[in-house]
């Protein structure tokens, strides 16, 4: 009976491999083996379309040197925390918002995802219109309330463009994580606020010591897709500013591209993709041991 039971389990670990080894394979070729060839590049001199041959890690030592990397670090992680922050903690008051009965909810809620519908390119060229310094619909609003006068260049300045880039990508993103968490609040059981409600619970006692330890998982997940996301912006700060005032706005996945394609430096650019993959990866792991320590 015992040796059935073990030929049983064999065969099922059998099975399985055999089922994921597809999904190991694509796997393979589209995530593992482009990382492998990016960290080869890295340590090439390729400029334009000619290999002048392995030269090590002399592509770090010298974006380190020029000091590039580190003001496209400082702009990644002020752009990267302070667009995570304002959209999870925006996410997650109109989620509890739209988490009561109402009329129209489903409409609203159908409504609320059209941001996040647009094309992100689309988004770029009309805030770009809407934040225009001369003829600009938000500065023709501001000066209709007698709110400003004259032309307000929102990009001109290095903080008020880095906030304005925050803003935009916020406008763009945030509904998704509307309904991330909107749906981890529907699957909540009313009886527990129930029984909340009957211990002397307050509503900020609810959310905090009801809500939030249920909905860890959720916003683990999201913490991670918004981190790889909003880490590898490119199009939205493309568009918007070009990296700009000078090197306010230049991410490291703007900084990849200078590099790759502007300067056609392709070790340069694949070097700074490398570091950028790495401190991805180094967040995504944190956010998980944190999350799971608190657990």
């Amino acid at each position: 009976m015992k040796g059935k039971t073990k030929g049983k389990e064999i065969s099922e670990k059998k099975l399985g491999l055999f089922m994921i080894t597809p999904t190991m394979l694509i796997i393979l070729l589209t995530a593992v083996i482009p990382i492998i060839y990016v960290l080869y590049l890295s340590t090439q001199d390729i400029r334009g379309i000619m290999n002048q041959g392995f030269i090590g890690l002399q592509n770090y030592r010298t974006i380190i040197e020029s000091g590039n990397l580190q003001s496209a670090l400082i702009a990644t992680l002020l752009f990267g925390f302070g667009a995570i922050i304002f959209q999870m903690v925006a996410a997650m008051i109109i989620a509890l918002a739209l988490n009561v009965d109402f009329t129209g909810k489903n409409v609203v809620r159908s409504l609320i995802l059209i941001p996040w519908a647009i094309p992100t390119a689309l988004v770029g060229v009309m805030w770009t219109r809407f934040l225009s310094s001369t003829d600009g619909y938000f500065n023709a609003t501001l000066r209709l309330l007698g709110l400003a006068t004259g032309e307000v260049n929102w990009f001109l300045s290095r903080g008020t463009a880095i906030f304005m880039v925050i803003m935009v990508d916020s406008w763009k993103f945030t509904p998704i994580f509307v309904m991330i968490f909107l749906a981890g609040l529907q699957a909540i059981p009313r009886s527990f606020y129930e029984a909340a409600l009957v211990d002397g619970a307050n509503r900020v006692q609810q959310f905090f010591y009801l809500t939030l330890p249920i909905m860890k998982p959720v916003i683990m997940v999201a913490l991670i897709m918004r981190t790889i996301f909003i880490f590898h912006a490119f199009d939205l700060i493309f568009i918007l500013t070009r990296g700009g005032p000078g090197d306010a706005t230049r991410v490291l996945s703007y900084y990849t591209y200078q590099e790759s394609f502007q300067f056609l430096r392709h070790g340069r650019g694949s070097a700074v993709a490398f570091i950028l993959f790495i401190l991805t990866a180094i967040v995504t792991v944190g956010y998980i041991k944190v999350l799971r320590d608190k657990e």
